[in-house]
Order: structure tokens, then C-alpha cells, then sequence
């Protein structure tokens, strides 16, 4: 008997956010996963396996990229719950990928995503550019090249989506504003230092906060981890009049 393999999007928040479509795949399931990764989820997991009524396990990133998962769908059905929408993140791209040369059936189930959800924030999603992932710096690793990506987004205008490291429980706002000042004085740049900024946190969640200022005002403010920087590029008046919302 051929398996099937589930990719589940657990979205931005909870429990509350995976669709019916999605619990139904679950029940259905012999075994069920979850990394969480990729992503901040504030769901409770417990809530979660009452609802679907199966056991689930959290897999490290290298028992998702060891392909052991991939062999067991071959004869069982198996769900992957994955936070935000499955596919936002390359890895499972690549997962995806494997599961198709090795024949064997997949079913994406789509959910919320922060690529969608910024545009609460006022700013329409056809004007943002190419996305930004900021790391920690490491001792003997301090990549740039989000950095690059912010000033060649700003120079045709467009709008930079920075989403911050999940590692170590999720960088503050606090840290990456620093981080991306240090490289401004670095390189002799003014993008961010001299602009408003976006900050949107807990998006989906009961608790959430968009703000919408200068550097200064913007590190008073306690955010959520789960949180993500936006570098506004050029403004319609639609988005001066939206944004003069969250100021």
C-alpha cells in the first residue's frame, strides 16, 4: 500500500489557526511531526493532539533532512506540521522536491504566513521586494548580505520584509536594529538610521502590535519575539495615510 505525505501549514499564531482540511489529514495519519525550527509558534501542543486525536513528535532539523520521514511515507501516511505556510521556507522546498523523486504522494495544506499578514501594516504587497533573513553573528560568522538586499530593494523603491533568527528563542527588535546600525556606521550608509521603520509583531495572535516610527521611538518599545522589521521603500498616499495609523 502506497503512503501519502501531509506538509501542514500551522500558521501564525495557535491551535486555532490550522483549517478543517488540515485536522481531518491529521486524523487520518499514522504518524504525525512537527518542526518548529523554521519559525516561532505559540500554539500548545497537547491542545493540538486532543483535536487531531494522534500523538505528535518534534523533529530536529536534521531528522527532517535525513529523509528518514520520507521513507516511512512511502507505505504509511505521515503529516510534517510546519509553523506559518509550508512551503515559505526553502528547506521544505527541497523536502518536497525528494518526496517527488522518490514517487511519492504529497499534499500541501496551505495556511497563514507572514508574507500575507504584513499587510495589516498598510503597505501593499506588490511593492515589496526580495524577503531579508537576518542571523545571530557568530564569532567567525557575520554575514552582510541582508544588508544588500535592504539597500537594493531601496533603491528601485520597493518595500524589505526582514524576518528575524528563531534561534535562542527568537531575536528581540532591540538586537536586529542594532545589528543593521552597526553595518549602516560600517559601510557609511543612512537607509535605516534616517527612516521610519515598521515593526510588526504576534501577528495572528490576540496580542498583536504593528508600530510605525524612527529608530528612536521604536527601540522603547517591548515587541513580542515573534516579531518582524520592515524598511519602508517609495509611498503611495494610500500607505502614508495607512501607516499614520500605527505611529
Amino acid at each position: 500500500m502506497n503512503g501519502m505525505l501531509y506538509l501542514i501549514g500551522l500558521g501564525l499564531n495557535d491551535e486555532e489557526d490550522l483549517s478543517l482540511k488540515a485536522v481531518n489529514a491529521m486524523k487520518k495519519c499514522d504518524e504525525v511531526y512537527c518542526e518548529l525550527y523554521t519559525g516561532i509558534w505559540h500554539g500548545d501542543l497537547k491542545k493540538l493532539e486532543q483535536i487531531v486525536e494522534k500523538k505528535i513528535k518534534i523533529l530536529e532539523r536534521k531528522e527532517v533532512e535525513d529523509n528518514s520521514l520520507l521513507k516511512k511515507a512511502k507505505k504509511r501516511n505521515v503529516a510534517l506540521l510546519i509553523p506559518g505556510d509550508p512551503l515559505s521556507a526553502t528547506t521544505h522546498i527541497e523536502f518536497l522536491t525528494e518526496a517527488k523523486k522518490m514517487k511519492i504522494d504529497v499534499e500541501i495544506i496551505n495556511s497563514s504566513s507572514i508574507f500575507t499578514a504584513v499587510a495589516e501594516s498598510g503597505l501593499q504587497l506588490y511593492k515589496f521586494g526580495r524577503t531579508a533573513s537576518l542571523p545571530y553573528p557568530e564569532e567567525n560568522y557575520k554575514p552582510e548580505s541582508f544588508y544588500d538586499i535592504i539597500e537594493e530593494n531601496h533603491k528601485q523603491g520597493l518595500h524589505t520584509l526582514i524576518l528575524l533568527d528563531t534561534a535562542k528563542g527568537g531575536m528581540s527588535v532591540k538586537d536586529a536594529l542594532k545589528i543593521l546600525l552597526d553595518i549602516e556606521e560600517k559601510r557609511k550608509i543612512n537607509i535605516i538610521s534616517k527612516a521610519k521603520i515598521v515593526v510588526c509583531s504576534a501577528l495572528g495572535g490576540s496580542n498583536k502590535k504593528i508600530k510605525y516610527g524612527n529608530i528612536e521611538d521604536i527601540e522603547k518599545i517591548k515587541f513580542d519575539k515573534a516579531s518582524v522589521i520592515i524598511i519602508p521603500g517609495k509611498l503611495n498616499f494610500k500607505e502614508e495615510e495607512a501607516l499614520q495609523l500605527w505611529k
